[in-house]
């Protein structure tokens, strides 16, 4: 466990690359409900006139200890995004990159220009608006005490196992948990899990994933459901009800 250490610096990558195909697949906004000119993916979806992936960008920008934000988005969306969003990249001091294939090498793209001064490295899903300044501070508290943390929740439905849509198994649900973002990790950590990285470990679903497979440890802070992944559109609905108590 390392010394906690209120001067340390981090670099946050925003993950907004995906192509939102089961965001897509769950039913078809009005519109008004996508910015002008947007393809049509979640992190371009509209919550009270904003777009999702503004809300927790916002909160990484406001804090001091925060030195770079880099955005990844779709390499279709670049140009489009850079010129809609000037004024808040310019705001924000924000670096837009194009993604890549997978999120892992979306990661990895904007890994490699994060500055050689940066202590700690945050991950966090653009599609997740609702996490909440409390949550950052205690996974980046978490962090430093032991150079990795993610937020997470634990899982408290029955989970099946499934083959052909028929149950084979019911899996013990104690200790599991459900990951979440922002996942944090010390910089030579991260680092090194990407250096790591292998062929067959393009579809990792997260970082936390590819830390593990490093060797490292890492470390959870319990969250709950309000910070939420927008996946399908009804997601869209709870959202609303979360921020709205935020305005």
């Amino acid at each position: 466990m390392a010394e906690l250490n209120e001067s340390v610096s981090y670099a946050v990558i925003i993950a907004a690359a995906g192509q939102s195909k089961r965001f897509n697949n769950s039913g078809t906004l009005e519109y008004s409900s996508w910015l002008d000119g947007a393809a049509s993916k979640k992190p371009y979806a509209k919550l009270f006139g904003k777009p999702i992936w503004l809300y927790s960008t916002e909160k990484f920008a406001k804090r001091v200890e925060v030195k770079q934000i880099i955005l990844v988005v779709a390499p279709e969306d670049v140009s489009w995004f850079r010129d809609y969003f000037a004024k808040e990249i310019d705001k924000l001091l924000l670096i837009v990159i194009s993604g890549g294939v997978e999120r892992a090498d979306s990661v990895q793209k904007a890994l490699n220009i994060v500055r050689n001064n940066i202590d700690y490295v945050v991950v966090h899903d653009a599609a997740r608006p609702c996490v909440t300044d409390e949550q950052i501070t205690e996974v980046f508290d978490k962090a430093k005490l032991y150079g990795a943390a993610i937020l997470a929740t634990p899982i408290v439905g029955t989970v099946k196992s499934i083959e052909n849509n028929i149950i084979k198994s019911t899996v013990p649900r104690n200790g599991l948990w459900e990951a979440q973002t922002p996942q944090v990790f010390r910089k030579q950590i991260l680092l090194d899990a990407y250096a790591a990285r292998k062929a067959d470990d393009v579809l990792t679903t997260d970082d936390a994933e590819l830390v593990e497979k490093a060797g490292f440890e890492v470390s959870i802070v319990p969250a709950d459901k309000s910070n939420l992944k927008i996946t399908t559109q009804s997601d869209l609905k709870f959202a609303e009800t979360i921020i709205a108590k935020e305005i």
